[in-house]
């Protein structure tokens, strides 16, 4: 339970989403959205700090329209990638809205979460899921579950948050989005990053 708790604070720490559909003036902000098309990887297993010295690692898949975007999130177990702990996946609208006042060469956005899903790839997991009461079935390994109206753990219910408040950044094949605040709370846009994460995704 220590090792779920410890993953439940970082990956609620992690850029998870992004995404929004083009409105208003979007196609005078200095990101645009055909920029952003295409699928967007983790080009190496990427890790984050925890509190108590270890690691989480994880691979993100990003699939982006001009109006949509899809995010697979994976954690692992080891420095590798190869040991999967469980997935998380997003999709939703994404909006660019205007540059950024405080992060240079970046663009505000906002990243609609129409709906989510989990899937715990090992047993502990699944065990942590079924008593944290994530979506409405019994969680069996490897099955995905959709979890947009009871949260999960570290996610919201949809309709408790429904938009993650942005930036992104583009340089050549390089894809960077704002790097979150320690509570992990980008449902307001009061809590829009001031940085950028300092490792991106690149174009696949």
């Amino acid at each position: 339970m220590k090792t779920m708790n410890r993953l439940a604070l970082t990956v609620a720490t992690l850029g998870l989403a992004a995404g929004c559909a083009t409105t208003g003036g979007a196609s005078a902000t200095r990101v645009k959205t055909n920029e952003l098309t295409g699928a967007w990887t983790s080009a190496v297993c990427e890790s984050m700090p925890n509190p108590d010295g270890s690691k989480t690692y994880f691979k993100r898949n990003f699939n982006l329209t001009e109006k949509d975007w899809a995010l697979k999130f994976e954690t692992f177990g080891d420095a590798g990638c190869t040991a999967r702990l469980f997935t998380a996946r997003f999709e939703g609208p994404y909006t660019l809205l205007k540059d950024s006042e405080k992060v240079a060469g970046a663009t505000e956005g906002n990243f609609g979460f129409a709906r989510h899903y989990m899937t715990a790839h090992v047993q502990p997991v699944a065990d942590w899921f079924q008593g944290a009461k994530c979506g409405t079935g019994t969680w069996k390994v490897g099955e995905e579950q959709e979890t947009s109206t009871t949260g999960c753990v570290f996610l919201r219910p949809v309709t408790a948050c429904g938009t993650d408040h942005d930036i992104v950044k583009v340089e050549g094949n390089q894809l960077f989005f704002g790097k979150r605040p320690a509570d992990g709370d980008m449902c307001t846009p009061d809590k829009r990053p001031m940085a950028l994460t300092p490792v991106a995704v690149v174009r696949g």
